[in-house]
């Protein structure tokens, strides 16, 4: 097998695997389904992923490093003033969810991960430099100067990533379906300035 197909036999299994979790779920997507999206043996697989978590924690770094990147996007695009960057980078975590939903389902599923892999951790650690480097510069404009950085990032996170969790499941539209999401998304990020 020359190197370029073994480059992109890597690149297909990661996509049917998106595909995959996509269909089935993250806890019940196979090597065997897997390799079968693809044309391939289950063997086959073998040449990149030694097994399942394998595959998944590539598949999850790049899910992190996809959320990384969209979210350092929302925040150049949207101007510098109080809390309105950290406002955005928490826009984009929601919105990375609905448009990436199979890599997020993933990401955060550490029973399915190797969660020692040093890629991972690397992927992990960026996107929370991004927060605490987004926060810290709103604290130096005046924005969240009486709570650590370390707590904001912890508490916007916690926030967004329910959110994101209750929509995915389409919780809040079943028990609150005359709510707007992206207003009570507003709410939290004014939830957060007033804690500041």
């Amino acid at each position: 097998m020359s190197r370029a197909s073994t480059i992109d036999l890597r690149a297909r299994l990661l996509r049917a695997a998106e595909e995959e979790i996509a269909a089935t779920g993250p806890a019940r997507a196979s090597l065997r389904a897997i390799a079968r999206r693809c044309g391939v043996s289950h063997q086959a697989t073998a040449h990149h992923f030694v097994d399942r978590a394998g595959l998944f924690t590539a598949l999850a770094v790049e899910g992190h490093e996809l959320l990384r990147a969209e979210t350092q996007e929302a925040i150049e695009a949207t101007p510098a003033d109080g809390g309105q960057q950290v406002a955005a980078a928490g826009a984009a975590y929601v919105e990375f969810s609905r448009r990436h939903a199979a890599l997020f389902d993933l990401m955060f599923r550490p029973d399915l991960l190797r969660n020692d892999d040093e890629q991972l951790i690397t992927a992990r650690l960026a996107q929370r430099e991004l927060m605490m480097a987004t926060i810290g510069a709103a604290q130096q404009r005046g924005w969240g100067t009486e709570v650590p950085t370390a707590e904001l990032a912890a508490l916007g996170w916690a926030s967004v990533h329910g959110l994101a969790v209750l929509q995915r499941d389409l919780v809040v539209s079943a028990l609150y379906p005359e709510i707007d999401p992206d207003s009570i998304l507003r709410r939290v990020v004014h939830l957060l300035d007033r804690l500041t």
